[in-house]
């Protein structure tokens, strides 16, 4: 079945949390037809540094971070809104500051009220509000988070990473790298607040950076990026309990590693997870409860797997090596083992989001 997705990509210089200088070669952002392993370019449209991307298909918006310090002039990144029609053109509609620097992730509302832009590099929080057409209405919250951790480089102050929704109730966490904490946040159509109570504290080091509910709802899945882990968590009526932990490295890797994404296949028989070092994704068989199984790690095609997504039909899984420059196509296995089948070549791709349902009329 033919399906598409939408690329995000770096297109300048950014300065890393880790102290590295990455040189973008992206070209902004595009939507991609992917057919039977195979990619195609459909359109693509030029927005600086858009390294994380939200649809909103229902409105026929796409909204992209602008990771950035300081955005047209203004300190921080930036947010754009776009649209895009049925002949598959792309429009920059609004673009708004973030007030936050470097923002590196964007998540939507379920019920499409608001957008929740996460600022890594100063460790806060936008909440950006949306009308009923999917338009960003009025100026960002901003909720700025306070701490730090154990680590001397990367644990210096807050870095906020993600926002995830939870399945059953109006809450949403936001795993922060700097502070060891995935911070609770209360939501209404009408405002968001803190909700300091249901905070989790993870191990002190292990930066957490992204999070995956299952399914049914009963399993929280949290990848961290420095400890190289993924922790499980029993989840129900708004509580988590820890289950296990577990390494995404074979035993006996020896060099330097740091986590990036994480995602269950739609079946939700296999949950996977990027090893960026190690250059690999690490596979883990889930079972009726939820527990997690590790079945090993295997070549991620490229170099740094910043992002991968799993097509919505759950053949295929495609890696976006941030530092070779390029898709790397995945078939998936019956037992969950990866075999790389094809490559598409990009500049810098670091972020790719699939549409459940053709964007365009063709």
């Amino acid at each position: 079945m033919k399906r598409y997705f939408a690329l995000g990509t770096y297109t300048e210089d950014i300065l890393f949390g880790t102290g590295e200088v990455f040189h973008g070669k992206g070209k902004g952002i595009s939507i991609c037809e992917f057919d039977d392993g195979n990619i195609r370019e459909s359109s693509r449209i030029q927005v600086r540094n858009p390294s994380f991307l939200c649809l909103n298909e229902a409105k026929r918006k796409l909204y992209a971070v602008n990771e950035m310090k300081e955005y047209q002039g203004v300190f921080g990144g930036g947010l754009t809104q776009l649209s895009y029609d049925e002949e598959g053109r792309m429009e920059i509609e609004k673009e708004f500051p973030t007030k936050g620097t470097d923002p590196c992730h964007v998540a939507i509302a379920p019920d499409g009220s608001f957008l929740a832009v996460s600022n890594f590099a100063s460790g806060a929080v936008t909440i950006f509000r949306l009308d009923q057409d999917g338009n960003i209405v009025g100026e960002g919250q901003l909720y700025q988070h306070q701490g730090s951790s154990v680590h001397p480089v990367r644990q210096k102050g807050p870095h906020a990473h993600s926002a995830i929704f939870a399945p059953d109730c109006r809450r949403m966490y936001v795993p922060d790298l700097g502070v060891d904490q995935v911070l609770a946040y209360s939501w209404s159509a009408d405002q968001v607040e803190r909700e300091m109570k249901a905070d989790l504290d993870v191990l002190k080091g292990s930066g957490p950076r992204f999070g995956e509910f299952d399914q049914n709802g009963k399993n929280f899945y949290l990848i961290h990026e420095i400890g190289s882990q993924v922790r499980h968590y029993a989840y129900k009526n708004g509580r988590m309990v820890q289950r296990e932990m577990v390494s995404t490295l074979p035993e006996d890797f020896q060099g330097e590693n740091i986590c990036a994404d994480l995602h269950i296949t739609p079946d939700g028989k296999w949950l996977y997870a990027s090893n960026r070092g190690h250059d690999s994704l690490a596979c883990f068989k889930l079972d009726q409860e939820g527990n997690m199984e590790f079945s090993g790690t295997y070549p991620c095609g490229g170099k740094t797997p910043r992002n991968f997504s799993v097509d919505p039909d759950g053949r295929y899984l495609l890696v976006g090596n941030q530092d070779s420059d390029r898709i790397a196509v995945m078939e998936i296995g019956s037992q969950g083992q990866l075999k790389q089948t094809g490559q598409y070549e990009c500049g810098s791709p670091v972020c790719i989001r699939f549409f459940e349902k053709p964007p365009f009329n063709r």
